[in-house]
């Protein structure tokens, strides 16, 4: 009989070590990481190739990312390499957290919201200029005697979608056409 209380216990121990085991397992599960890419500029000017770019969550450093195109880091296609930044249970305490961004250990002007599983495009600048263009210059026109300050716009289309064709299609049926004299009578 001590040997039937013996599998009994030895079994239930057993399933007691399962199921505590499993709560371990449960409570463990890290946030998803979020990514990151875009360009990077210093004093307006775009950050050399082999510059680091890091993000910090709650001050601690959490990705970096070396930049290997001048002004660059990641890339939106499917096998660049992106900044990729984890965050633990103990980062979302107080709310979502913030990332904040270096390059070369400069903090950047710009910050981002942690979000788990999203790619996405942040333009970092430090020294406060941004990757904003310019207000366009003014160029004179002249018209007669009056002359009139006009602001220049200037844009620039890297892949312009193109413009749809539309071919006109001629539609062959066979139609019978027939001439008919009409003579007025008159009385």
């Amino acid at each position: 009989m001590t040997n039937k209380y013996s599998i009994w216990i030895s079994a239930l121990l057993a399933a007691c070590v399962c199921i505590a085991m499993s709560g371990i397992v449960f409570a463990a599960s890290p946030q998803l990481p979020c990514e990151f890419y875009g360009s990077a500029l210093v004093q307006g000017s775009p950050v050399p190739v082999g510059s680091v770019i890091s993000a910090y969550v709650n001050g601690t450093l959490q990705g970096s990312i070396t930049v290997v195109e001048a002004g660059k880091f990641g890339g939106l296609g499917t096998f660049d390499e992106r900044l990729i930044v984890m965050a633990g249970d103990n980062d979302f305490a107080n709310g979502v957290p913030t990332i904040s961004f270096k390059i070369n250990d400069q903090p950047a002007d710009q910050t981002a919201p942690y979000q788990p599983g999203a790619s996405t495009q942040v333009n970092l600048t430090v020294g406060g200029q941004s990757a904003v263009p310019a207000p366009a210059p003014v160029q004179p026109v002249t018209q007669g005697n009056n002359s009139t300050q006009v602001p220049v716009i200037v844009a620039q289309v890297s892949n312009p979608s193109p413009t749809p064709v539309v071919t006109p299609v001629q539609s062959s049926c066979s139609q019978t056409v027939q001439n008919v004299n009409v003579t007025a009578l008159t009385q």
